[in-house]
């Protein structure tokens, strides 16, 4: 080391010039760089050191995403509409594949309904029903679900959608009648309850299900059972017929031929669907079931000829103020005026924007619709089926339950 001022050398360790007597100072460190990284590293907070080199160093947390913005309602609709437009063919395949799928054996097909209702799967559902009821989800899906999802909100408001979830577990079933293409079939073992909007749940075996059915009507109600179908080699449940078989059974009404249910027999289409709805006004005007029934869409026209008859006898019976050259009535409908609003392809919603109908002989004609009432407009679903239209009570039923769910009414 030489002194800075004489540039005589010094032992090292002195602080003065033994030449010159200048003070000597330290020399200043230079750092390595692992000291430099250290003394950085020690003036940044602890728990995030700046380089992997130092010890205890770790990934600092990465800077939050910028905000993104929501996409609006419409936005979302516009994409979803363009997606439609070019991935309708694949997603219309999909959906036929799945809403088709039925089952291998009557049993199989009423279990997985139920199956399906008990996890709320809409979708799973309809494959296991039959062709008009598993249409009527198609077409009505989404304002089904979305009128369901509001049922709770809608308990004790008169909404007739407010209805109680369905638990089904474990069920067994057996074949008590049917003929060739249709099985009727009784729930025997498993569990069943009900949730209702308010929160009452109840769960029940079947047995003790039938049991307290029976106790608390006092007979007047039997237990519902449930009618399958089956179309190119799969079975499906008819909705429709499992309930014209409770009330045949509740009523006492006589027998029935199954057989009946799976007639290809096509009935009287018409050209366009407001054609159908007059073809069926003026079968009203006859008085005859069998000419009504004929305009009916052909799955809902089977039913009706297979369970019409006995039940029609069970109401003469049990009424004895009910004459047969009365029943069923003549209605006669005059001056009809119609306007047609498409709900979906080969769906179309006929509304009777004019008219008068009148029942029975005597009677005075009413006037069929009423400007600015607050009655719901009367309207008639119509179907096509291989080029003809036909009148569907079903979709008509369910169409002015939703209109009425949705525009808050409370009477029918």
């Amino acid at each position: 080391m030489n002194c800075p001022s004489c540039r005589r050398p010094i032992p090292a360790g002195n602080q003065f010039c033994g030449s010159c007597g200048a003070e000597l100072r330290q020399p200043a460190t230079i750092p390595t760089t692992a000291t430099a990284i250290a003394a950085a590293a020690s003036e940044r907070p602890p728990e995030a050191p700046w380089h992997p080199s130092v010890a205890g160093w770790a990934p600092a947390s990465s800077p939050p995403p910028p905000t993104r913005r929501r996409f609006g309602p419409g936005l979302l609709a516009a994409v979803m509409g363009v997606l439609l437009l070019f991935g309708g063919v694949g997603l219309f395949a999909v959906r036929t594949v799945t809403a088709r799928a039925g089952a291998g054996s009557p049993e199989a097909a009423a279990s997985g309904l139920l199956t399906a209702l008990d996890r709320q799967d809409l979708g799973r559902a309809a494959g296991y029903l039959s062709g008009e009821e598993r249409q009527l989800v198609d077409v009505y899906g989404e304002r089904l679900v979305a009128a369901v999802a509001g049922r709770q909100r809608g308990a004790g408001s008169g909404n007739p959608l407010a209805v109680a979830d369905l638990t089904a577990r474990d069920l067994r079933f057996r074949q008590v009648a049917g003929a060739g293409d249709v099985a009727v079939l009784e729930l025997t073992g498993g569990t069943i309850g009900v949730t209702q909007p308010g929160g009452v749940e109840l769960k029940l075996p079947v047995e003790e299900a039938k049991r307290r059915l029976a106790e608390q009507s006092k007979g007047g109600l039997a237990f519902p059972r449930l009618v399958t179908l089956r179309s190119d080699g799969r079975w499906y449940v008819s909705l429709s017929a499992s309930a014209a078989e409770w009330a045949r059974l509740s009523s006492k009404a006589g027998p029935v031929d199954y057989a009946g249910l799976a007639s290809s027999a096509a009935g009287q289409g018409a050209s366009s669907p407001e054609a159908a709805v007059r073809g069926l006004a003026d079968a009203l005007g006859t008085g005859t079931l069998a000419a009504v029934w004929e305009r009916l869409l052909p799955e809902e026209r089977r039913v009706a000829e297979v369970y019409s008859q006995p039940l029609l006898d069970r109401l003469r019976l049990s009424s004895p103020d009910v004459r047969p050259d009365q029943w069923p009535p003549k209605v006669r409908i005059q001056d009809l005026t119609l306007r047609s609003e498409s709900v979906a392809d080969g769906v179309t919603k006929v509304v009777v924007t004019g008219g008068t109908v009148a029942a029975g002989p005597g009677e005075k004609p009413s006037p069929l619709s009423q400007p600015g009432s607050n009655e719901p407009v009367p309207a008639v679903v119509v179907l096509r089926r291989d080029g003809a239209w036909y009148p569907s009570l079903l979709f008509s039923a369910v169409d002015a339950m939703l209109s009425q769910a949705e525009s808050g009414r409370t009477s029918p």
